[in-house]
């Protein structure tokens, strides 16, 4: 199957199923629906305690093999304190410019006002950069030293699939844009767009820069073997599960919006495996489990950075979060975290079916 089908068929289905949803609930099709949604309108929170325990519940059943694993297997890699280059000169650069812009993004400087809203980017290049820099300084190679171009072409394809989510946020109304700047549709669109565009380059560049540490790939080298994973029947499992998901999403979206984060990965999953294509995913049937927990943990590292940065910048997210909105790191509810590591497997899925990486696994 060829990328751009997998990814027409991705797109098709998300955008299809909760529409689907909300016609087999009898609902007429809400009218502030857009393909480039400017959510401002804040959605409910609410907080149950009985739901938020067992949650955690439930997140703790499923995290604890892995960093059970992660702990009891520490004899069999010695820390390792090794670089393979110096820190390059424009990995330096790369760190002024963060600390520059972080500096701009909270602060109010007068001189500044024009350009205030638009500090996320800014950001977000300096920590890209200084990733691959990091890679650099411990393998010797990073993406934009040996791969210029896919980097380039990941930007692009990062703006159109976080635009994806912002469709998706449509209906459960989990987050919503605060002191966003009086401008044209389009002209927000394409200033957005470029803040969306950071979104997989600076995952990617964190699961490269996690590959490098043997105490994190070593435990999960070799490990549980699920050799079902590669089977057709899981494809349609899969496909299935992601297309029912999003479809229920629009009957009961307040109680199911969780499978906002979960649904679009095995939509994404089932359809490579339905024509028996090799997914990172595949690399589990033989006990190799690093892809997904890298990727997934690279994407709660940037989460962090996320929910620091916009937590004091002038333009930012706020969060309305049903039944478990509690505990707030930044502006996030704490066990709202928790949905970086699906989003985690996901940017490493999309960016290998649409862009053909990785061609091996670290």
């Amino acid at each position: 199957m060829s990328r751009i089908t997998c990814l027409g068929l991705l797109l098709t289905g998300i955008l299809i199923s909760p529409l689907a949803g909300i016609l087999l609930a009898g609902d007429s099709f809400p009218t502030h629906l857009a393909l480039f949604p400017i959510p401002t309108e804040p959605g409910t929170s609410s907080l149950s305690w009985l739901v938020w325990g067992i949650v955690t519940a439930l997140l703790v059943a499923t995290l604890s093999p892995l960093i059970w694993r992660f702990f009891t297997n520490s004899h069999t890699t010695r820390l390792e304190s090794f670089h393979a280059a110096d820190f390059p000169w424009w990995g330096w650069l790369a760190l002024l410019w963060v600390l520059a812009s972080w500096t701009l993004a909270w602060t109010r400087l007068s001189w500044f006002e024009p350009w205030q809203p638009h500090t996320f980017p800014l950001l977000w290049l300096g920590y890209i950069i200084t990733a691959n820099a990091l890679t650099y300084r411990r393998a010797g190679h990073c993406l934009l030293l040996d791969r210029p171009r896919f980097l380039a072409r990941l930007f692009l394809l990062s703006a159109g699939f976080w635009w994806t989510f912002e469709y998706l946020n449509q209906y459960v109304k989990n987050w919503h844009y605060v002191h966003l700047p009086e401008t044209s549709h389009f002209d927000y669109v394409i200033l957005t767009s470029l803040s969306f565009s950071t979104v997989l380059p600076a995952v990617l560049s964190t699961y490269e820069w996690l590959t490098t540490f043997p105490r994190l790939t070593r435990p999960f080298e070799r490990w549980h073997p699920i050799p079902w994973i590669v089977h057709h029947t899981t494809g349609w499992i899969s496909f299935s599960i992601g297309s029912l998901g999003l479809m229920l999403i629009g009957i009961w979206p307040t109680v199911l919006f969780p499978l906002l984060w979960l649904c679009p990965l095995l939509l994404l999953l089932g359809i490579p495996f339905l024509r028996k294509d090799t997914t990172c995913f595949h690399a589990l049937a033989q006990g190799d489990w690093r892809p997904v927990i890298l990727s997934a943990l690279a994407a709660l590292v940037c989460g962090f950075w996320w929910e620091l940065w916009n937590g004091f910048s002038l333009v930012h997210w706020a969060y309305t979060i049903p039944s478990v909105h509690a505990l707030k790191i930044f502006e996030m509810p704490v066990l709202g975290y928790s949905g970086y590591l699906p989003f985690g497997m996901l940017c490493l899925a999309i960016t290998e079916r649409g862009l053909g990486y990785p061609t091996n696994y670290p």
